[in-house]
């Protein structure tokens, strides 16, 4: 029933987003499965365990980059899979239910995301994290609450991550094959959008749209391979040392916007839960608009716009960043002071990761966890 499926007006190109993002999905859980195998979630031998992963477990950086990749794959997909639908038309009236169920994907892919960074217990991950989690004791009266209860206290430390480890690899991976189960059984009571015409006759989902789905997905996963292979795997820098500053923490490239938006409003509760909530609330009721006349066509500006900007404002946050590479002569020495305080603090984690490597190949790693070793290292410590 589903390979001989009828798409009216036949198998295109641009249908081949959601297999992707199934693809994609399945390839997480897949790696996560085989990673979870090596990983311990604990403040003391997280670190070490994805070090491990990354320098010791042949074929490991590539199965932890796979991972790592795959899911800022994700990430852009599901933007495009959404413009997809808004542009067929494929949330109006009788599939409202399903573009919500898109919706909720959406946010549990974010989730996965914030979750899973925090994960290898590194420098960058410890402080990105703290960055994004201190956003959820702004709500007034349950703010402070909500984000005691995530942290798990009231320092972040080792029921944090076990608390992250939880819902990176069983809650929310449970709560995406649920809804994205209901999302597959609404669109195979659906259908396919499109209507038929004499220039583009109805064909079967097989063989044409599987050719096109399958061809899709394989570059995805090709292209994904050669990042992992030139990036050598996912990143990671040195253990966490929460007692340590670190004047690099930013969250992943795909909440850069969010955290540049912060800049532009005086007030941080204004900027992080009152702007993103009015437009995901616009996300929400499209399907709604859309029944009036020109519903649509606000709709399709609405989210042109939105990815537009959220565009620009992680290229500003960005550029910020990468100031003084970019433009070391610039007039502008602030601007250059700033991003070169940036630049250095990811030096300074990227040498602390070089020289850790050196230590554990001379002495192994202690029972203490990885901090001894920098905490006991002249190099390290002596400036």
């Amino acid at each position: 029933e589903s390979l001989y499926e009828n798409i009216p007006g036949g198998a295109r190109w641009r249908y081949v987003s959601g297999s992707m993002l199934v693809f994609a999905f399945v390839t997480q859980i897949i790696t996560g499965m085989f990673l979870w195998m090596f990983y311990s979630a604990g403040s003391q031998n997280a670190w070490a365990s994805v070090y491990h992963i990354q320098n010791v477990v042949p074929g490991g950086w590539v199965l932890r980059g796979v991972h790592h990749f795959m899911a800022q794959a994700m990430v852009v997909l599901m933007p495009v899979h959404m413009l997809q639908v808004i542009w067929d038309k494929a949330y109006q009236k009788p599939r409202e239910i399903n573009y919500w169920l898109g919706l909720v994907l959406l946010l549990l892919t974010m989730g996965l995301g914030l979750t899973g960074y925090l994960l290898p217990w590194d420098q960058k991950g410890y402080f990105a994290t703290k960055v994004a989690t201190e956003l959820m004791a702004l709500p007034p009266l349950v703010g402070m609450s909500m984000q005691r209860e995530v942290v798990g206290g009231a320092e972040y430390g080792h029921f944090t991550l076990t608390r992250f480890f939880a819902l990176h690899a069983g809650v929310l991976p449970a709560l995406f094959v649920g809804v994205l189960a209901l999302h597959l059984a609404m669109f195979r009571r659906h259908g396919i959008t499109s209507e038929s015409s004499p220039k583009r006759p109805d064909q079967y989902f097989w063989p044409q749209q599987v050719l096109k789905d399958g061809l899709a997905c394989l570059v995805l996963f090709a292209v994904v391979i050669v990042i992992v292979c030139w990036r050598g795997g996912a990143e990671l820098t040195g253990p966490a040392e929460p007692t340590e500053g670190y004047k690099a923490a930013r969250p992943e490239w795909y909440f850069l916007f969010l955290f540049q938006a912060l800049k532009l409003f005086h007030n941080e509760f204004i900027g992080a839960i009152v702007v993103p909530g009015l437009v995901f609330l616009v996300l929400v009721m499209m399907p709604l608009l859309a029944r009036h006349k020109l519903g649509h066509a606000f709709n399709v500006i609405f989210l042109v716009l939105l990815f537009g900007t959220v565009a620009l404002l992680t290229y500003q946050a960005l550029q910020q960043d990468y100031y003084a590479r970019w433009y070391p002569n610039d007039a502008d020495k602030k601007k250059v002071a700033t991003s070169q305080e940036f630049l250095d603090a990811k030096a300074q984690a990227e040498h602390d990761y070089e020289r850790i490597k050196e230590l554990i190949e001379y002495q192994g790693i202690p029972l203490e966890g990885p901090n001894k070793l920098l905490r006991d290292d002249p190099e390290i410590m002596g400036p």
